[in-house]
């Protein structure tokens, strides 16, 4: 009996393993979604308005979201900079899930499957 007590302890402990690594590629694709939800609003507002918003509220604002989006790893708002030559910064707060510059991703985006 302890050696069925043992496996069945590996495999918990397994399971729990890829049940962690599958909640951080979700929060992973989530966060980007929301950075590149954020720079499309980036788009937009600069070609309604001629300028790039100067910070999160006002693409919120411009957006009509009522809740800021945030990383769902730490819970923290996006950061946000603004070039005064021209272009802008977005960052997870987090540093985990990367950045988006002027629209250009620092992740490999990969190609959409094709559904069988």
């Amino acid at each position: 009996m302890p050696r069925a007590s043992s496996v069945i302890l590996l495999c918990a402990v397994l399971l729990a393993a890829g049940c962690e690594g599958i909640r951080n590629e979700a929060e992973t694709r989530q966060c980007r979604a929301n950075l590149n939800t954020l720079s499309t609003e980036q788009a937009l507002f600069r070609s309604t308005f001629g300028r790039w918003a100067d910070d999160i509220h006002e693409l919120d604002g411009f957006a009509k979201r009522t809740v800021p989006l945030v990383c769902p790893s730490c819970g923290e708002g996006y950061d946000m900079e603004v070039d005064p030559a021209g272009g802008y910064t977005l960052a997870c707060p987090c540093g985990e899930h990367g950045s988006i510059v002027t629209g250009t991703t620092s992740w490999a985006v990969e190609p959409r499957r094709r559904r069988s």
